[in-house]
């Protein structure tokens, strides 16, 4: 359970910051676009390490 430890830490503190940038999107403050769009590029990393932990695991 160690190894996966990252990489979900990683999904929900980014969960959270898109979050922020959600809300930063509809208040139309600037940066949120951007917040938005790297956060779930952070989400998509993280998921892809995931199956990479658990795929090289077994």
């Amino acid at each position: 359970m160690g190894n996966f430890r990252y990489p979900i830490v990683l999904f929900l503190t980014s969960f959270v910051v898109l979050a922020i940038g959600l809300v930063f999107k509809i208040m139309h403050r600037p940066g949120g676009q951007l917040i938005t769009g790297s956060m779930f590029m952070v989400q998509a990393v993280s998921i892809v390490w995931l199956i990479v932990l658990l795929v090289r695991k077994r």
